[in-house]
């Protein structure tokens, strides 16, 4: 008697596979092995020797000078997006110096780069680096240096919807949100929404209705089918829908969620036409499988985790507890319990997953995507129409429809919270998906609950510090220093972006007894803004001193959007917080040179015997107006991230430290720390510490004794 496989086998192996493939000391010998075993243990082994093969072939990325310029070329596949005052266009690869190169490239411009009609490709003379995140970067600081080449041809379907989307764009002045969302829900062009909008979204948690992918997809191959099937011809409706499925892909561009979601309908046609029709179950572990054999590196992309957990705790979770007993009809009671289970299942299935990636939660999500999915689909609709018929009665509709979605979504219970640890996360779902092999509704959800309950855990373990403790954190090119003692916790500036944020969460920091802004350069301030509109902050303390530029004027926006109480630092203000006192240091002189660096605020540190000093990033002539304090200290933040324009001799000898800590990007494009800066350390036998290399730096005050420790992450 033949043994049944069930169906989710191959992929639980395949990804067992590609998870295994970089951790083995010989591949190819666990491949051949596997392989072997395949031929009495089935297709479990044969697909994870598969998923280790594909790890082995990671192209080597290739390195260019970064201080010569290069010839950039890049296909335009989306259009520019406006970010903090700057622009950055997005490709998926693009040549340089005519080596093609099959890597995505973020091209910015510093100024407003003309508008994209039908050209082809884009062209720029400028450096080309790696920045520290390990993706290619290229900044043009002239028009003169960028220019669009060639012309799209009529029957590309990238063409169509560049046309498309050129429609609209005389009426983006006048219905700046009304186009962004038209493009982004019919095009799946999502450069025109704003960071507020996108905000919105995600904390109601349904950010996913905004992209373009199985809600369209889906709505236009059901269009298809079931136009064809009133008309009685079933069979062209599989082979349309299969030729739909190819084109979504060119239309939209090469995003992950329109090819996975075309790869399904794909997979769904090509089986009708074989007449080897399957269940909804098996098509969810073939289209995994397919997905992954064609982009193994979107095992650990969020995206790709969502979309196939969302879907599979539908299927494999609602519908067994769901389940209908001896095939009579379902009534009420069994409908209802049907709408709780699937909402049940999504919820314990992308809960942990939003955390783990976004740091973020948001229950009653499922829930709202429900109610919202009809509002999102007649959005869909009128915006169709308006690209058709563009008129001020359609964007009326659709900014009466957006209005609707933005009340939704401030219903849902949202916020910030610990990220599970990934051991957790690959134990929970890698028994999930061991549990669907032998059908175990229970087990599933019991296996999907570890990584929710292992944040929760890792919260209430990681929220108290036995002794005082100051964390200088890893955020890339840019400061921010945790100070904390017991539940206690003061945070001084916010470094770059939103790195600091999970960095907080995942120490257990949900409450700032206050956070403190050096100066307001975007590397020490940008962080602040999210720090104020996510965590609970006792007050803000600014110096008035040279407090300006867009960052100043964003946190101020975010301070009053919170209603955040602010403090304005002046000389020898001091802030307590339990045995840990702060005392900071205001010059009162305007420099002339570097006049934002030098109007830093300097902070002196004390708990118990040791000091240390926070110096932002003064200069030269700051540190010498501070020359008739008593700066001694036992660790020193260097100053501006140990440019050779800050920590002078005399300076050095005034603080005498022990240890210093240096906080600056990997590969950062000012060549911090500079040579001359880690000289003089060296040479009075200092010992240093640095982000860039070391991580994340613990300097932990025990017992009238400093210990530090470094870690990556």
């Amino acid at each position: 008697m033949k043994h049944e496989v069930p169906a989710g086998l191959p992929l639980v192996g395949f990804i067992a596979g590609l998870a295994l493939g970089p951790i083995l000391v010989n591949p190819w010998f666990a491949v051949a092995g596997l392989l072997g075993v395949s031929l009495r243990l089935g297709r479990c082994a044969f697909f994870a020797a598969i998923g280790i093969a594909l790890t082995l072939h990671t192209p080597a990325i290739p390195t260019f000078h970064p201080d010569r310029f290069a010839t950039i070329e890049a296909p335009i596949e989306h259009d520019w997006t406006e970010r903090n005052g700057s622009f950055v266009l997005r490709a998926s690869r693009f040549t340089a110096n005519g080596l093609g190169v099959d890597t995505p490239i973020s091209i910015y411009a510093r100024f407003a780069p003309p508008e994209i009609a039908m050209e082809r490709v884009v062209r720029v003379e400028a450096f080309l680096r790696v920045n520290e995140h390990g993706n290619y970067v290229s900044t043009v600081k002239s028009p003169l240096l960028l220019g669009y080449h060639g012309r799209l041809p009529w029957w590309n379907p990238a063409a169509w919807n560049r046309a498309l989307a050129n429609r609209l764009e005389p009426y983006a002045r006048e219905h700046p949100t009304e186009v962004a969302l038209a493009q982004a829900l019919v095009l799946g062009r999502g450069e025109r929404l704003d960071e507020a909008l996108r905000e919105n979204f995600r904390r109601g948690g349904t950010y996913h209705l905004l992209v373009f992918s199985g809600l369209q997809i889906a709505f236009a191959a059901g269009l298809l089918a079931a136009l064809l099937r009133w008309l009685h011809c079933p069979r062209a409706s599989d082979w349309l829908l299969l030729i739909f499925a190819i084109l979504a892909p060119l239309f939209i561009g090469p995003t992950a969620s329109v090819s996975r979601a075309s790869l399904g309908i794909g997979l769904y046609a090509a089986s009708r036409i074989a007449t080897r029709p399957t269940s909804a179950r098996n098509l969810w572990c073939v289209a995994a499988l397919a997905w992954l054999v064609i982009e193994p590196r979107d095992l650990t992309d969020p995206s790709f985790h969502l979309t196939y957990a969302g879907a599979g705790a539908l299927l494999f979770v609602a519908t067994g507890f769901s389940r209908s007993k001896g095939g009579l009809k379902p009534a009420p009671a069994f409908t209802r319990r049907r709408w709780v289970a699937s909402l049940f299942a999504a919820e314990v299935a992308i809960t942990p997953l939003t955390l783990f990636h976004f740091h973020q939660y948001a229950i009653g999500g499922s829930l709202l995507t429900l109610v919202m999915s009809p509002l999102i689909f007649a959005m869909l609709v009128v915006s169709a129409l308006a690209f058709a018929v563009p008129c001020d009665a359609l964007f009326a509709v659709i900014r009466a429809l957006h209005a609707m979605c933005e009340a939704l979504n401030a219903i849902g219970l949202s916020g910030s919270f610990t990220a599970p640890p990934a051991l957790a996360l690959i134990t929970g779902f890698g028994l999930a998906l061991l549990a669907i092999t032998q059908k175990r509704t229970i087990a599933i959800v019991l296996a999907l609950l570890i990584p929710t309950i292992a944040a929760i855990v890792t919260y209430a373990s990681k929220r108290s510090v036995a002794h005082p403790r100051i964390t200088f954190l890893d955020v890339g090119q840019g400061d921010a220093i945790l100070i904390r003692s017991g539940r206690r916790a003061i945070l001084v500036d916010g470094g770059p972006g939103k790195h600091i944020l999970p960095l907080l969460l995942d120490r257990g920091v949900r409450r700032l007894d206050a956070a403190v802004l050096t100066h307001a350069h975007p590397d020490h301030c940008e962080g602040l803004v999210a720090v104020v509109e996510h965590l609970d902050v006792g007050s803000v303390w600014i110096s008035p001193r040279r407090f300006r530029g867009e960052c100043a004027e964003r946190l101020l926006d975010a301070v009053r959007a919170t209603q955040t109480p602010i403090h304005l630092i002046r000389d020898r203000d001091t802030i307590a917080l339990d045995d840990i006192s702060l005392t900071a240091h205001v010059s009162s002189f305007t420099f002339r040179r570097a006049p934002e660096n030098n109007a830093s605020v300097v902070l002196r540190l004390e708990t118990g015997t040791r000091r240390m000093l926070l110096t932002g990033d003064v200069e030269a002539e700051a540190e010498l107006d501070l020359a008739d304090r008593d700066l001694r200290a036992d660790v020193l933040k260097v100053a501006h991230h140990g440019s050779r324009t800050s920590t002078a001799d005399s300076f050095l000898e005034r603080v005498t430290p022990r240890l210093a800590i240096i906080s600056c990007g990997r590969r950062n494009l000012f060549g911090h720390p500079h040579g001359s800066v880690l000289d003089a350390l060296r040479e009075r036998g200092i010992r240093v510490w640095r982000t860039d290399r070391d991580g994340t730096i613990d300097v932990d005050v025990e017992g009238g004794k400093l210990y530090v420790r470094a870690r990556k992450g």
